[in-house]
């Protein structure tokens, strides 16, 4: 489930204008393979990376499904990546048009997790829970 709503989100963050917020921090709109990746993060700055996590457990109901999702930003500086996760957050909380369900910010801002070996790049996260509802 989380892989195929990643693969959704993926899309629709393609389909940013270059104005978008998210894009004018990042200096550029997203392209996957080229700054916009799946699951693994690169060795390249400036760039967003979709992690897929197990989420809650589905309801006791089975009706539900709780997908979870990662954001992260990887700039050469924090002002960059804080504005980039704080654009997808503001983009992504109560959104149900980027993918099969509605997704919700589990944060209010981007939370900085550290830096890459060396110094030269800063890394926050934006982390997600997509509510689904099984048809």
């Amino acid at each position: 489930m989380a892989d195929i709503i990643a693969s959704s989100l993926k899309t629709y963050l393609e389909t940013l204008t270059a104005t978008h917020d998210v894009c004018d921090a990042l200096g550029t709109r997203l392209v996957f393979g080229a700054n916009l990746f799946i699951g693994v993060e690169p060795e390249i700055t400036n760039c967003v990376t979709i992690i897929p996590y197990g989420g809650a457990p589905p309801s006791p109901e089975g009706d539900r499904q709780f997908a979870a999702l990662q954001l992260r930003t990887k700039t050469s500086t924090a002002k960059k990546s804080l504005n980039i996760g704080q654009g997808l957050i503001n983009l992504l909380h109560n959104n149900d048009s980027a993918c099969s369900g509605r997704i919700n910010a589990v944060q209010s801002a981007p939370i900085i997790i550290g830096f890459t070996e060396g110094g030269e790049n800063i890394i926050t996260v934006t982390n997600f829970i997509v509510k689904h509802v099984k048809l």
